[in-house]
């Protein structure tokens, strides 16, 4: 015991004595280094040798670098020598073909022009900066030709201080000062007290905190929105009016607060479609393309034209067309007429005018959509002949139906009135239509094929088939035949038969090869499907406002006028005119419940009229299409009278009562006027209603025309098996509708050009024979040669600059 507690006092003895070693060695480093800081010790260092500087002047250095850049050049002297000439010449190429075509652009005269624009608009190799010197020498009409060509977004200069953003109220202010500038007309005035109160300033939200929800924010939002639709009406009336106030508005600086708009709510579709229509009413004043140039609205409208929403896409190129004065084969648009195609220069005038005009609360977007089916509404039925003796077996195949992505709601216009950019109303949403907030207005414009799945897709059709072969095997002479093929018609295409439905059905083995389109609906299918089928042809959409009750009608002081029907008839026969419609081409009519009846007042008072240019009209009508035209009226429109007290209904819905004594008597002058015609009789094509539509309002279902109001005792009358609302919505390009719009587009150019049937037959069915055919090649074949077919252009269209 005595031994350990010697041993543990010796080793806490030596861990005493090497910590206080540390300790004592610790101080004496950090005194070291004290004095150590505190003394230079350099002075000390007497034996050390110090460096020698040598200073030369600067132009020997500069020489030492030249002769040093000239050594490393001699050993690269081979490779420089051809390198570095191609280079230059390339880079000076590129350049001087560039401006060489702007100056031929410019100065040359106008075959020149239109050339150069065609090979300048290929151009998008260049350096930022060479698109940036080139904007700033180009002039405003070479801009406006460069833009309609779809050229590179660079060739044209951005607004001045385009990032910067004004606030909300100062904007609102803009456009109100926009407003009081057309106040003397007395719908600025209705607009201004609507909109700012009878003060005439910019009022704050109204109530106390409690009973008022919206924040001054969202109330500014309401009133520049209700500004803005005030301005797209009142830069959209016919005449003089109209022409003065877009004058008033353009020299008062309105494009550049126009601008400020768009850059405040460049992401809200609502404000960019006033904002789009208000500056496409302002370029139907000619000679005005310089102030759209200075003020930078070419660069906004050429990005207009790739935006993703179609109403911007067209509105986009109506402006810009209106804006073009060097296009030989453009045409001027009016305010509520929309050319749906061609969307671009064009190398010759279109062969046939397709004018499309929509019915009550409907629109360009709005009434010409495909059909969107139900999923247990969607069928087809496939029918199976055998031989003559024997009776055709029908069967019902169910189709697929996708979701729509979602899409911003439509505004309201500051009058409340409906307009072609809103909404559709619940009762088409009811149908399977879905509404403006749940899809988005897609344009897909693409010339290369796509692998899509095909048109048998799903389980239960290929179990269908098969149990079709196993059972009896399909030969050669087993066809599909779609939903909307008529139940009953009184007259038919030549040669056809339209109850049996086999003039428009679809051949089996080519219904099995045809891909299905289910990812791609179409929003409009006029500006869509007819350009593929016929590229030269020109499709013309009209627009007009309507309502169904006087509590939701506008209050324009301007707008109250009797006889509306009559009223906007004329307006558009002068649009037309102006549109230089049907001058020297056939016209085809189409028109959907009162559009039908708008396109026979416009026929009749083109007629009566005493100008060469509007008779013209009437006089190249080739072929009259009525979907559904209530040409007697329709009981719907014909209320009780306490619940007209009530609900009291439009100056549209008057007009529309079942044995209306206008309609009655439009019907009768229409027949008259199209029998004196004689062989320039247009062909009259009629589509009724088999079913009837439920209105979400009701909700019973009611047969908004039927067929004794449908029925307009002249040329072919069909008894489809669709609604009111779907009348004018094909399932496909197969559909009935749509394949005997394109069998009376054909026989009006078949007549213009004075060929036979057979030969227009064989070019139209040729290149749809040759597009099945070349689906049907090996994928890695097709492949390749869609690879070296896509580099051969490339180099073409590089070629094509250089020449």
């Amino acid at each position: 015991m005595q031994i350990e507690y010697k041993r543990v006092t010796k080793l806490f003895s030596g861990c005493g004595v090497a910590s206080l070693l540390g300790v004592l060695s610790y101080e004496a480093y950090r005194t070291y280094a004290a004095l150590t800081s505190l003394v230079d010790t350099r002075v000390l260092d007497i034996d050390r040798k110090r460096p020698d500087y040598i200073y030369i002047k600067h132009h020997i250095y500069r020489q030492s670098l030249r002769e040093q850049a000239a050594s490393e050049e001699n050993r690269h002297r081979l490779m420089t020598a051809i390198v570095q000439p191609f280079e230059k010449w390339w880079k000076a190429l590129k350049h001087s073909v560039a401006w060489r075509l702007l100056r031929i652009a410019q100065q040359g005269d106008q075959a020149e022009r239109l050339k150069a624009v065609q090979q300048l608009a290929q151009i998008d190799h260049l350096k930022d900066w060479d698109f940036q010197h080139l904007a700033q020498l180009c002039d405003y009409q070479t801009a406006i030709s460069l833009a309609r060509c779809h050229s590179d977004t660079r060739w044209f200069l951005p607004p001045h201080q385009y990032g910067v953003l004004l606030s909300m109220r100062e904007v609102l202010g803009e456009m109100k000062s926009l407003l009081e500038l057309l106040a003397p007309h007395k719908c600025a005035v209705y607009a201004l007290e609507q909109t700012f109160g009878s003060s005439g300033h910019i009022r704050e939200p109204d109530g106390d905190e409690v009973t008022y929800q919206m924040s001054p924010s969202r109330f500014e939002y309401d009133q520049l929105k209700q500004s803005l639709s005030a301005l797209v009406h009142l830069t959209g009336l016919m005449g003089e009016e109209g022409k003065e106030n877009c004058r008033r508005i353009i020299e008062s600086g309105g494009l550049l607060q126009l601008i400020e708009v768009e850059k405040l709510f460049q992401h809200d579709i609502d404000m960019k479609l006033l904002v789009s229509r208000v500056v496409a009413n302002l370029s139907a004043l000619e000679g005005r393309g310089y102030e759209f140039f200075a003020s930078g609205w070419l660069h906004i409208l050429a990005r207009w034209k790739r935006d993703v929403d179609m109403r911007i896409q067209v509105t986009a190129d109506l402006t810009l067309e209106n804006l073009d004065q060097d296009d030989p084969n453009g045409f001027r648009y009016a305010p509520k007429v929309y050319p749906l195609h061609p969307r671009g220069r064009q190398q010759a005038k279109p062969a046939v005018d397709v004018v499309f005009i929509h019915g009550l609360l409907g629109g360009v977007f709005v009434t010409w959509r495909q059909k969107d089916l139900k999923p247990q509404a969607a069928s087809l039925l496939v029918s199976t002949v055998s031989p003559p003796q024997t009776t055709p077996t029908t069967v019902t195949i169910a189709a697929t139906t996708t979701k729509r992505a979602p899409y911003p709601r439509g505004h309201r216009a500051w009058s409340a009135k409906s307009s072609s950019f809103e909404e559709p109303r619940d009762e088409e949403a009811e149908e399977g239509i879905a509404s403006y907030e749940d899809e988005l207005l897609t344009f897909q414009e693409s010339t290369t094929p796509k692998r899509r799945d095909p048109s048998i897709s799903d389980t239960e059709t290929k179990e269908l088939i098969e149990a079709l072969q196993q059972e009896e095997p399909l030969g050669s002479d087993w066809s599909v035949v779609y939903p909307d093929v008529p139940k009953a018609g009184d007259e038919a295409p030549a040669g056809t038969s339209s109850s049996s439905g086999d003039a428009f059905s679809v051949a089996g083995d080519q219904w099995l090869q045809e891909p299905l389109d289910a990812g791609q609906r179409s929003f409009c299918w006029p500006m869509e499907w007819l350009p593929k089928d016929f590229p030269n042809i020109r499709v013309i959409g009209l627009n007009y406002d309507s309502s169904l009750s006087q509590w939701s009608a506008t209050g324009c002081p301007c707008e109250k006028y009797d006889g509306k029907l009559e009223k906007r008839a004329s307006e558009f026969l002068e649009k037309l005119a102006t549109s230089n419609v049907g001058q020297d081409r056939p016209i085809i009519w189409v028109g959907h419940s009162m559009g039908g009846l708008l396109v026979k007042s416009i026929m009749v008072q083109a007629l009566e009229s005493s100008d060469p240019r509007v008779r013209r009209i009437a006089e190249n009508s080739k072929v009259v299409m009525f979907l559904g035209t209530p040409h007697r009226g329709s009981s719907v429109a014909k209320l009780k009278q306490h619940t007209s007290a009530l609900v009291w209904p439009s100056t549209e819905v008057r007009e529309l009562e079942e044995n209306s004594t206008q309609l009655l008597h439009l019907n009768k002058t229409f027949l008259r006027a199209v029998d004196h015609l004689g062989p320039r009789k247009p062909e009259i094509i009629s589509l009724c209603e088999g079913r009837p539509t439920v209105l979400t309002s009701f909700k019973v279902p009611i047969h908004v025309v039927p067929e004794s109001s449908a029925r307009i005792d002249a040329g072919d009358f069909y008894l489809t098996s669709e609604d009111h609302l779907n009348l004018s919505k094909p399932i496909c390009r197969q559909s009935f509708l749509y394949q005997r719009l394109v069998g009376a587009i054909q026989a009006a150019i078949r007549e213009q050009k004075g060929t036979e049937p057979q030969e227009e037959l064989k070019s139209h069915v040729t290149p749809q024979a040759h597009v099945f055919a070349r689906r049907n090649t090996s994928g890695a074949a097709s492949s390749a040669l869609s690879g070296l077919y896509t580099q051969l252009k490339q180099f073409e269209q590089l070629m094509n600059v250089f020449i």
